[in-house]
């Protein structure tokens, strides 16, 4: 099995959470103010999810009517590849991923995204030509918090969630990695994103990959094991007893 390293995006490898906050809301606000997002009422509740679920709990929670989703939707994404146009290459980041692929580690990218903007923000900062995999929301059934994603980018790079580091920022994400079983390492801003940060969990990683090899068992099997003085002992594994045999 191989070792793999899962990034988030926004928030880990690029800083996008003010990108999308006020995307969204110039979105919103073309529509009717009352519909903006507050920024405490962003960070405990829409920070992490994808634009359709942001859509979705407006219309719940302040009446967004369901028509204008489809417009909102068209207007946040051309605001935001407008803004990750602008973004400069991560010298960071290509060192980062660079020195993984270096130690044989796969790299991936989950992200709540669409895919587009997935791609479009690897290339732009430089990481693109390291990356084995990356996950949006369009290809999973569930986004973050569930889990899906991160278990694709495991398959797709043939490891096992023991194997798995998963770095993220936001409390969905953060969720979703716990709950799929791999390591998490917390961060709470690209600029916390360190290769002494990611080395270190490594380390730590790598002391959990201890296999255990589960012995097969049979209960009503009888073992014969031979003895010097030509006496056999069988054990009888479903009494639990010892017999000798001459």
């Amino acid at each position: 099995m191989n070792k793999l390293v899962i990034f988030d995006l926004d928030g880990v490898l690029i800083e996008s959470r003010e990108l999308h906050y006020h995307s969204l809301n110039d979105a919103l606000k073309s529509i009717d103010p009352s519909y903006v997002i507050g920024r405490d009422e962003h960070l405990s509740v829409y920070d992490g999810l994808n634009t359709t679920k942001k859509l979705k709990l407006l219309s719940e929670t302040k009446g967004l009517p369901t028509e204008y989703h489809d417009m909102v939707w068209q207007r946040k994404q051309l605001a935001t590849f407008e803004l990750i146009k602008k973004f400069p290459v991560d010298d960071k980041l290509v060192d980062i991923f660079s020195k993984l692929k270096a130690l044989g580690y796969y790299i991936a990218i989950a992200s709540n995204s669409i895919r587009e903007t997935v791609k479009l923000s690897l290339l732009k900062i430089g990481v693109m030509e390291y990356v084995d995999y990356y996950a949006s929301n369009q290809d999973v059934i569930n986004p973050k918090p569930y889990p899906e994603m991160y278990w694709k980018c495991m398959i797709a790079c043939n490891a096992l969630p023991k194997n798995t580091l998963i770095i993220e920022d936001s409390h969905i994400g953060r969720q979703g990695a716990l709950d799929s079983g791999a390591i998490l390492l917390e961060v709470e801003n690209p600029h916390g994103v360190t290769w002494d940060k990611i080395n270190r969990k490594l380390h730590q990683m790598d002391s959990y990959m201890t296999t255990k090899n589960i012995p097969w068992k049979d209960s009503k099997l009888n073992v014969l094991v031979p003895m010097a003085d030509r006496k056999s002992t069988r054990l009888n594994s479903s009494h639990g007893y010892i017999s000798y045999a001459v």
